[in-house]
């Protein structure tokens, strides 16, 4: 049997930015065609290396321009992302440069299914700066960010981490999601177009951990009201105005239903910065440090994860 020559995609398009003509070769994804240069792509992934050593059989392939269409079994999107990543440079850079989730999804999956080390490893850089393995990290990960804060991100997030077996990422994931209110992870996360409904085993890690996560918030409260009343030695303000803010503080923390107590300190100034004297402020700005790093310690054991040393063990291993 000939090939089959066409002279129209019919009903599939041709991707804008990722159609050369002078390419010598067409990938098929869905309904998505990427004319694109074999040398490149085999430059740059084993798997297509040897996909492409031998041309593809005359029978039963379709040829158009004079260029066979290959079909490749990948959404479209993640399709896209990855061929962005290897053809431009700047498309998908590593950090500090910007990202967005689902190219990093897009490319971590397409990178590891053909093995295109390079992708990979940058991928797996820009889920760590948002989802850190040290409180130190965590303190600047607004800063250090390269992955945008949008509404439900750490859903998707542990989406991918479950699909890809990122364990080591999961603690900083799961209190993010602690944040979030009760009713997203019992009954799904808006994300995209869709909504993101987590399996049972997911679901069960998030609510227990959610549980002991809330548990030791509401001890430090307690902690707080404990010593709202003591005298702090030094204090150079009104007492009463000092021990006033300690007990307001811990109402403040004791009212809350979601995680939030590894930056309390820094995102509740406007509750303490005018009626704290300078000394009962940095004692209380100790006390969250001390109490903010005995939660930290303990946040992998809360989701019934390894402790932060495997974890961390198991982050290298992942960029090997």
């Amino acid at each position: 049997m000939s090939t089959n020559p066409v002279d129209t995609p019919d009903e599939r398009e041709r991707v804008e930015g990722l159609w050369f003509e002078d390419g010598n070769l067409i990938l098929q994804a869905e309904n998505s065609l990427f004319r694109i240069y074999s040398g490149f792509l085999a430059a740059r992934s084993s798997v297509f290396r040897d996909m492409l050593a031998f041309p593809p059989p005359e029978e039963g392939n379709t040829i158009m321009d004079g260029c066979y269409i290959v079909p490749v079994y990948d959404s479209a999107k993640d399709m896209t992302y990855f061929l962005k990543a290897i053809i431009d440079s700047a498309f998908f850079e590593p950090p500090p440069s910007a990202t967005e989730l689902p190219i990093v999804e897009g490319v971590l999956r397409l990178s590891l299914k053909y093995d295109v080390q390079y992708l990979r490893k940058r991928a797996l850089q820009h889920l760590h700066t948002t989802f850190p393995l040290t409180l130190r990290d965590w303190k600047v990960r607004d800063q250090n960010r390269t992955i945008p804060s949008i509404e439900n991100t750490p859903f998707a997030a542990l989406r991918i981490a479950s699909e890809f077996d990122l364990i080591w990422l999961l603690p900083s994931i799961l209190y993010c999601i602690s944040s979030h209110p009760l009713e997203k992870t019992l009954d799904g996360a808006k994300w995209e177009d869709e909504t993101i409904n987590l399996g049972w085993a997911d679901k069960r890690m998030c609510l227990v951990g959610r549980s002991k996560l809330l548990l030791a918030q509401s001890r430090n409260a307690m902690a707080m009201t404990k010593t709202a009343d003591l005298d702090v030695e030094g204090c150079t303000g009104s007492s009463h105005t000092c021990a006033s803010t300690r007990a307001r503080c811990a109402d403040i923390l004791i009212g809350w239903g979601v995680a939030g107590f590894l930056d309390y300190f820094e995102d509740n100034t406007e509750v303490y910065s005018t009626t704290f004297c300078l000394m009962c402020r940095n004692v209380f700005k100790d006390q969250c440090a001390s109490a903010s790093q005995s939660m930290w310690h303990d946040l992998p054991g809360m989701f019934d994860l390894p402790t932060w040393e495997d974890l961390e063990k198991l982050k290298m291993r992942a960029f090997e």
